[in-house]
């Protein structure tokens, strides 16, 4: 056993989280690029507590040392290490225009003006419901992904417990659905949407508070186009968000869209998610964006276990949580899922930690 599968076997051990050699070497790859730890999460792609995991570990081997700024630095140790692995520094070659998502999202720049401009007085996010707004170039961009899947125009679309976004309303602007049910259990956000649905005269377009953990009624089963939602990563979660969202699609040829990170959750994780998508609901995966979602960090992010299990007490300072967007598609013979959630785990477990 090597250095890097020993590391990832002891820290899997402690922390729960199902790890590889692979994992301790991307850390190693970011050490060499930056000494942010939450920059070296972001270009690790691995869930916080393994991250924190790996650092700690690093240290207390003297691979690695934290600096009076709290910069994570590699000692002499650490980068013999590297030389003698073959590692080379992570790169990145992201396009700077579209950041990655390949939808520019200055494609519609009034939509983006009158979207920033009204999301100057959103409601903030609370650690209550695990919000996290993304960038208003995120939320327009997943405007037009939609229409350029033909997932827009003439649809009718719910987006369910994603409202932080304000992805409804951004929807709702464009006037191109058809219908437009917007879903939250926050009354601050279904407020604010309601609130400018009436001053723009949105005609096509409603929201309304509901909890996800609750069963739909039959006004909601198998009356929708498109659904949209951006779950918390535990099982109880993904069932009550992309279940429930499958559950409001009419028939084959229907199309869902939520994200996914690698903060919150393996890519073991991931693995069981799409097992469930395919096995169990009878959909496809059509796209995987990594990194489309990219979002602004949060107020109380001092209070997280993230900010708890990190080796610095540094808060983060740029964008460094982010999702791939998911898009699904029905097949002929998919299940519908609308079962009551009563798992007390549902923002939680041991792979997420920014709530």
């Amino acid at each position: 056993m090597n250095v890097l599968e020993r590391i990832a076997k002891e820290v899997q051990e402690k922390t729960k989280v199902r790890l590889h050699a692979r994992n301790v070497e991307r850390v190693l790859q970011a050490l060499l690029k930056t000494g942010d730890f939450w920059k070296i999460i972001d270009l690790s792609d691995i869930p916080v507590p393994a991250a924190a995991g790996i650092v700690k570990k690093l240290i207390s081997e003297g691979y690695a040392f934290v600096d009076d700024n709290e910069n994570i630095l590699l000692t002499q140790k650490g980068y013999d290490l590297i030389a003698e692995l073959g590692i080379e520094p992570y790169e990145e070659h992201t396009c700077r225009a579209c950041e990655g998502r390949g939808i520019p999202f200055y494609d519609d720049k009034e939509l983006y003006r009158t979207f920033v401009e009204i999301a100057k007085d959103r409601p903030k996010p609370v650690q209550q419901y695990d919000q996290g707004s993304v960038t208003p170039e995120t939320t327009v961009s997943r405007v037009l992904f939609l229409d350029s899947r033909g997932d827009l125009r003439g649809k009718e679309i719910i987006v369910m417990g994603a409202e932080d976004d304000l992805t409804g309303l951004a929807i709702a602007l464009t006037r191109k659905a058809k219908r437009v049910l917007i879903i939250d259990i926050d009354e601050r956000l279904i407020d604010f949407d309601n609130r400018i649905i009436r001053e723009l005269g949105i005609d096509n377009a409603e929201a309304m508070v509901w909890d996800l953990r609750n069963p739909y009624t039959e006004d909601f089963l198998g009356k929708f186009d498109v659904f949209i939602t951006d779950p918390p990563e535990t099982f109880a979660a993904f069932r009550a968000f992309i279940g429930r969202g499958i559950a409001t699609l009419k028939d084959a040829g229907c199309a869902g869209y939520f994200g996914l990170t690698l903060r919150d959750s393996s890519i073991f994780r991931w693995k069981e998610f799409q097992e469930i998508l395919i096995n169990e609901y009878g959909v496809v995966i059509t796209d995987i964006i990594q990194d489309f979602n990219h979002y602004m960090n949060w107020e109380y992010h001092p209070e997280t276990r993230a900010a708890q299990i990190a080796p610095v007490k540094k808060n983060p300072t740029d964008i460094w949580y982010r999702s791939a967007w998911y898009r699904i598609e029905t097949l002929p013979g998919f299940k519908r899922w609308n079962e009551p959630i009563s798992d007390e785990v549902f923002y939680l477990d041991e792979e997420g930690s920014t709530t």
